[in-house]
């Protein structure tokens, strides 16, 4: 009679395993937010918001610690005031670890991949206006690179910005990947997003 109940208890036991969500990374308890501002052309101007030329934004993160650090990440497109905040105009949060003293680099072209599938859709940019959040539960370095040149000319402006952490203490959720689509709209900056 023991064995049987050690044996139910066994079985018991491994179907809960089975049955158990398998989104380890479901949920990240932070309590630093960082929120990087980030300008990028790719096929065309902002318009007359900002002079014509490429810009082109560069961001680093740095994990200064010892030990692993997961980080959680979305971009918030700028848009008009009174405009409704949602949509496809924010991504959903994903995460990525940083092993001890381990420096990674997001770009332009990453940022806009951030948009591809969002919704079920993929967005292509003429221009990019907005902000990329970090949150972790660690202290991180981070920096912005930001270039500008006029249109087919050489670099004309370079700054570096070191980005300091806000004391933020949330848990935010992580997205997993979305299936791929062929599904494709294009945006023009500070225009609301209408899949």
């Amino acid at each position: 009679m023991r064995t049987l109940r050690s044996f139910s208890c066994f079985i018991l036991a491994a179907a809960v395993l089975v049955v158990a969500p398998s989104g380890a990374h479901a949920q990240l308890k932070t309590s630093f937010q960082y929120a990087v501002k980030a300008l990028c052309s790719f096929r065309g101007d902002f318009g007359a918001a900002v002079a014509p030329g490429q810009y082109r934004t560069l961001i680093n993160i740095h994990n200064p610690t010892e030990k692993k650090i997961e980080v959680a990440r979305k971009f918030a497109l700028s848009g008009s005031p009174g405009e409704p905040a949602g949509g496809i105009s924010i991504t959903p949060y994903k995460s990525f670890v940083l092993g001890p003293d381990q420096a990674v680099a997001i770009n332009c072209f990453d940022i806009a991949n951030f948009f591809c599938p969002i919704n079920g859709i993929c967005v292509d940019f003429i221009a990019i206006d907005g902000f990329l959040v970090l949150n972790s539960a660690s202290e991180l370095d981070v920096t912005a690179v930001y270039t500008g040149n006029p249109k087919a000319g050489e670099i004309s402006a370079l700054e570096v910005d070191t980005i300091a952490p806000r004391k933020i203490a949330k848990t935010v959720p992580i997205k997993g990947d979305e299936p791929k689509t062929d599904k494709r709209i294009e945006v023009e900056p500070f225009k609301a997003i209408k899949p």
